[in-house]
């Protein structure tokens, strides 16, 4: 069930939407975590899930120059190459975790306007999820928190997610289930309509930052225009 309040007419009816991914259209907090964990097992050091508290909405220069601090390792880009091999190996390996209802929100959504993606993941890593997921040919945009200034909480890639599918910020849907991606899309302008992870650190706090919040993107209609 959602908050109980009415949508607004904007979560009705809204001139476009940018989907985050990772806790959005698959769940793969877990697949990062196991990621982290082999990458500091593979370079003789630890982390632990508090750790990763840093990392949410990083960029990967952010998140590979944090672990790389933890770990005492010299090169932040070994870090990163490491995590996000290991993180494509098991995507293609067949361990996506696909959430049903965001995808087929995301495909009502292209049904009737623009859409696009804009997640913290490597652009790479996007391309690949989505490419699981079936989505490659509905999603018109993704971008990358790499491909900006910096990741979330700062807007920059809600506002270029928004330039590049010519959508108004003002007018269109940010789909969070984060607090820094929730702060993102309220800084950018976007009405944020939140669907928390229970028990995701992740989502700790977002609801202040939302406009709508939901249990499952079911409850957002998304229907097609006359």
């Amino acid at each position: 069930m959602s908050d109980a309040r009415p949508l607004p007419p904007i979560a009705l009816d809204p001139e476009g939407v940018v989907f985050d991914m990772d806790g959005i259209l698959c769940d793969s907090e877990p697949l990062w975590a196991a990621a982290r964990f082999a990458v500091a097992e593979a370079v003789g050091s630890s982390i632990t899930e508090e750790d990763f508290h840093a990392f949410y909405g990083a960029n990967t220069a952010q998140w590979s120059a944090g672990m790389a601090k933890l770990f005492g390792h010299p090169d932040a880009a070994e870090i990163a190459r490491l995590t996000i091999e290991h993180l494509l190996n098991a995507y293609k390996g067949g361990a996506i975790r696909p959430i049903n209802s965001g995808v087929a929100a995301l495909r009502r959504a292209a049904a009737r306007g623009p859409v696009a993606v804009a997640s913290g993941s490597p652009r790479v890593v996007i391309g690949t999820v989505l490419e699981l997921l079936g989505l490659a040919n509905v999603v018109r945009e993704y971008v990358s928190c790499d491909e900006v200034t910096g990741g979330k909480p700062l807007p920059d890639v809600y506002l270029e997610a928004c330039r590049r599918i010519g959508i108004t910020p003002s007018r269109s849907l940010a789909i969070e289930d984060s607090l820094a991606g929730a702060r993102a899309g309220k800084a950018a302008g976007m009405t944020v309509v939140l669907v928390p992870l229970d028990g995701a650190p992740s989502s700790a706090g977002a609801e202040e930052f939302a406009d709508v919040i939901l249990t499952s993107l079911d409850e957002l209609p998304l229907t097609p225009r006359p």
